[in-house]
């Protein structure tokens, strides 16, 4: 009962933060906003955007030192083993993960020429611009700029989301609905791209979570998220790029 209770308190901190961290990106990001006098540079964005997941972190271990928690802990940071075991089945959770995503996106695709077709977003417009805008020119500095944000995405948001809030849910619900709440409050946080790719991070939190749940490292799913976010980032600055130049 007491570790249940704990873990109830556990999840309304990460309810606390996540709302401070909507809370600062409207007010500090330009994607969530979508108020900027000049198109803002690729660094400033990733500034931004790492500045809002660390006050994010910095207040989910303000509120568990409060009341004690252990951080390793609640964090499940005793699950970080980089060994070449942890790293190949990263490596092999990836692939997994894209065989299942692929037909995803598909799906989504689908569903929405056929029942939204006249469905326009401006949000999904004015996000696709800022970030088309934001491009360096030079490919080697894209390059660094993507392992960068792809190394940072995959450290925070695995320690936060599947370490922290799924790790906690576990301890609370069944596998299942432990999953799919992770997975919907990870949908929440892409929310500014636009309704339907959000979608695509939330197979994505499924993907994750199940493979957190079914080895049980953090090491996995945060070498499986680094390695799909370099893939699909370096995809994505390609296909902009090229419409850039068009």
């Amino acid at each position: 009962m007491d570790n249940i209770g704990s873990t109830g308190q556990e999840f309304f901190f990460f309810l606390v933060a996540y709302f401070v961290f909507f809370l600062f990106s409207f007010k500090a990001d330009p994607r969530f906003s979508l108020k900027y006098k000049k198109p803002p540079s690729y660094q400033h964005l990733f500034f931004i955007s790492t500045v809002g997941t660390v006050v994010m972190l910095s207040v989910l271990v303000l509120l568990n030192l409060i009341f004690s928690r252990d951080l390793v802990a609640v964090f499940n940071l005793n699950r970080l083993n980089f060994s070449w075991h942890d790293i190949l089945l990263g490596l092999l959770a990836c692939l997994a993960i894209f065989i299942f995503i692929m037909p995803m996106e598909a799906l989504i695709s689908s569903v929405r020429r056929k029942f939204f077709h006249s469905y326009k977003s401006r949000r999904e417009d004015e996000v696709k611009k800022l970030i088309l805008a934001s491009f360096p020119k030079s490919q080697t500095r894209m390059f660094i700029l993507i392992t960068i944000t792809s190394l940072k995405a995959a450290i925070f948001e695995e320690i936060i989301f599947r370490g922290y809030l799924l790790g906690s849910l576990l301890l609370w619900v069944s596998p299942v609905i432990a999953i799919i709440v992770s997975a919907v409050l990870f949908f929440a946080g892409h929310l500014y791209q636009g309704i339907f790719p959000s979608f695509l991070p939330f197979f994505g939190g499924l993907a994750f979570g199940l493979a957190f749940f079914l080895t049980g490292s953090l090491t996995v799913v945060i070498v499986a998220h680094f390695v799909g976010d370099m893939i699909g980032l370096t995809i994505q600055a390609i296909v902009m790029s090229k419409k850039n130049k068009d």
